[in-house]
């Protein structure tokens, strides 16, 4: 069984994965919890009871906070770290800088290719969105890059920050024919169709047939404003984890 780990900027993801082939693999989410030293220590007691034969993860963190989850697991066997490939799973990297891609973006794209086998667009929505282009290239998948952007919160609270008299928006969404009319809602309406024009104009490149999957913290907020077009599908980067 082989332990999963996704530490993004403000939670860490887990969940555990069966040791089949890579085509085959079950992966089981169990988990999403904070930094503090309460939580990682009820986390590292609940992983004892595994019968873990592999841990891998994927971190953005910074060296401290990544210590401080890594230093509480078990500690029988070293956890391998992904990194940034050439190609694994299937799938190719033609990244222009490798070296500066993040490890959280070629992970939920090996774990979308790894779901998908075909075109398609990856879009995570957390404090960052990223919109990433998977296309087929020869006997593969190719992954292309894409777009980073705020995440909606983020630009709410640029907003909110970088003016005299905007507020920390905590507004609703209206929809077209609807037009927002006060301020709170325009600050929503605003950040989330910014993000979705970013989404629909990278997606131009596809096929129209091609579909779009979303995972992170916002990812249920901007499919409801996406359309069925967009399918949520919860730890993406754990997918891909699981598959390498």
């Amino acid at each position: 069984m082989k332990l999963v780990l996704d530490m993004g900027n403000t939670r860490l993801k887990w969940g555990l994965a069966d040791e089949g082939s890579p085509d085959h693999v079950q992966l089981q989410r169990l988990g999403v919890l904070d930094y503090g030293r309460e939580s990682l220590a009820s986390w590292a007691e609940e992983c004892q009871s595994y019968p873990l034969e592999d841990i891998c993860f994927a971190s953005v963190v910074d060296a401290e906070r990544e210590q401080a989850v890594l230093s509480a697991l078990p500690g029988h066997f070293g956890p391998r770290r992904l990194r940034v490939s050439q190609s694994i799973a299937g799938l190719e990297n033609a990244y222009a800088t490798p070296e500066t891609l993040g490890v959280d973006r070629w992970a939920a794209a090996i774990g979308a290719w790894s779901l998908l086998g075909g075109p398609c667009l990856v879009i995570s929505a957390g404090t960052a969105t990223t919109v990433d282009l998977i296309q087929v290239h020869r006997s593969g998948g190719i992954y292309r890059g894409g777009l980073i952007l705020p995440g909606v919160s983020l630009m709410l609270e640029a907003l909110h920050k970088g003016t005299a008299r905007l507020p920390q928006a905590v507004g609703s969404y209206r929809a077209a024919p609807d037009v927002a009319d006060n301020t709170l809602d325009a600050m929503t309406s605003g950040a989330l169709e910014a993000t979705c024009g970013a989404i629909e104009r990278m997606a131009q490149r596809l096929d129209e047939q091609a579909p779009w999957v979303i995972t992170g913290g916002d990812a249920p907020r901007l499919a409801s404003v996406l359309g069925s077009r967009a399918k949520v599908i919860d730890g993406l980067v754990l997918e891909g984890l699981a598959r390498v």
